[in-house]
């Protein structure tokens, strides 16, 4: 009979402040890790992102982590060493930073989890200093993978495994009854036609877009008898004010709880997401996994999720209101191809994105470096 795996120690650096995005990863990774037997501390650095990790019950310490100052360098460092950290991870530029810093003294391996910075970083000389800490990178797609080549070539010479999203099957499911109740909670008509856009509330993510478009499509017979906007941000103020100076009839729910996500891609007709600037997005599969029909942007880590043969989710071109237009509105007029897409999304994420693989990955990555460091 063969022994157990080692029980590894594993510390999740995330000073974002919020859900989406890196914080929905994380605790995908810690939960899974955990059900593993594997001991998870995730280290916040903001309350209302240490109040989500709570609530999916997960073990987690909020530190100050605004700076990279002493303080914060001695509270992780403090941190570290209480929970006996084998490995750490972090998915942002000064997470990293501040994890180069108090992992130095305790020898602790670092993995850097690529994703997008919309900065250009501070000094590029540092960059390379405190990336000499990390021994292992982990790229979510392929245009990930390009990206930062091309933007540190430096980063090349080390271990770089690729592990794309993976996602919860039984918790964003198929579930009409969940998207009537949402419908009526908004006070949507059953009968009503149902575009959603999930995502945070940013100047990035191509809200604009899907108005024009929806603006474009009014009249046409096709349009939308309702537009749900899921998520909150700087800019919900001035997405409000334009959806109503456009005359489209739109909801928008603020920040929802996983289970309220999938309650209201259930209410969808449609998904729509305009976004341009994605490594491989939480938003779009989770839509798929809910067997929903979805037209998403031809750029960025986008089409290595739904395919690009058009069989489980049609693409169209970035920033492309015409393009789009014609997307939505093709769409929404055949129930046919709609009922196809959205089968045929949740088949591809069952077969090619389960959370299992996703899981394996980390686990194998963080597995590898601790015994790397027993040697």
């Amino acid at each position: 009979m063969s022994a157990p795996p080692p029980v590894l120690r594993v510390a999740l650096v995330i000073s974002a402040p919020g859900w989406r995005g890196s914080g929905a990863s994380f605790a995908k990774v810690a939960q899974g890790l955990t059900e593993r037997g594997h001991d998870v501390l995730v280290l916040t650095g903001a309350p209302r992102l240490t109040a989500r990790f709570v609530e999916e019950g997960l073990r987690v310490r909020q530190l100050p982590m605004r700076d990279t100052g002493p303080r914060e360098v001695w509270s992780l460092l403090r941190e570290f060493r209480r929970h006996g950290s084998g490995v750490a991870m972090a998915d942002g530029t000064r997470d990293l930073r501040l994890c180069a810093y108090a992992a130095l003294p305790l020898r602790i391996p670092l993995v850097y989890r690529f994703n997008l910075n919309h900065r250009r970083a501070r000094n590029h000389l540092m960059d390379r200093v405190y990336f000499r800490r990390v021994r292992s990178l982990v790229f979510q797609s392929q245009f990930a993978r390009t990206l930062a080549y091309r933007q540190s070539p430096w980063m090349r010479g080390t271990p770089a495994p690729q592990i794309p999203n993976g996602y919860d099957t039984a918790r964003f499911a198929p579930d009409p009854a969940a998207g009537r109740a949402f419908r009526a909670s908004l006070g949507i008509s059953p009968e009503a036609t149902v575009v959603v856009t999930p995502g945070k509330l940013a100047r990035n993510k191509g809200h604009d877009v899907a108005f024009d478009a929806l603006q474009r499509l009014a009249g046409s017979g096709h349009a939308p008898g309702a537009y749900v906007v899921l998520g909150d941000g700087i800019r919900e103020q001035e997405l409000k004010t334009l959806a109503r100076d456009l005359g489209i009839p739109t909801w928008f729910t603020g920040f929802l709880a996983p289970e309220g996500v999938a309650a209201a891609l259930n209410a969808a007709d449609l998904v729509v997401h305009p976004s341009s600037q994605e490594i491989f997005p939480n938003a779009v599969g989770e839509a798929m996994a809910c067997g929903r029909p979805v037209v998403a942007m031809d750029s960025g880590g986008t089409p290595e999720l739904v395919g690009t043969d058009g069989t489980a989710g049609v693409l169209v071109p970035p920033r492309d209101p015409a393009a789009l237009t014609q997307a939505i509105g093709a769409l929404l007029a055949d129930d046919g191809r709609r009922a196809a897409l959205g089968a045929a999304a949740r088949e591809r994420i069952l077969q090619t994105f389960p959370l299992r693989r996703m899981i394996d990955g980390y686990e194998q990555v963080f597995a590898q470096l601790v015994q790397a460091r027993r040697r």
